[in-house]
């Protein structure tokens, strides 16, 4: 096996584990808190996850060049959404978090 394909490989299973890790942190947190920015992050996770996984793909199966062309075109598609979810959730437990900063200083009114 090439070292370029070893490296392509390890990169995708880094990816899928780090997702699956940061997965797990979001659902005990969403369990934990209920806030919905833990229910965004998840989505975006997992969608990252897939997106991960379908790059994986050609590494075990042999594709067309229009099939891959799809199949990229897919997990490109979970990418984009991955990232959405994970920036809008990301910007919503900051929210969350500076009101309570707020909450807890006794600070009221937007802080600069």
């Amino acid at each position: 096996m090439n070292t370029l394909r070893m490296i392509w490989l390890a990169t995708i299973v880094l990816c899928i584990g780090t997702q699956v890790i940061m997965f797990s942190l979001q659902a005990g947190a969403l369990r934990r808190y209920g806030h919905r920015s833990f229910c965004l992050l998840g989505v975006g996770s997992a969608c990252v996850a897939v997106y991960a996984a379908l790059g994986a793909a050609p590494y075990f199966f042999t594709f067309s060049a229009s099939a891959l062309a799809n199949l990229l075109s897919i997990a490109l598609a979970f990418a984009f959404i991955g990232v959405i979810f994970g920036v809008w959730g990301t910007a919503s437990l900051f929210r969350r978090f500076g009101q309570l900063h707020r909450a807890s200083t006794g600070v009221s009114g937007d802080v600069a």
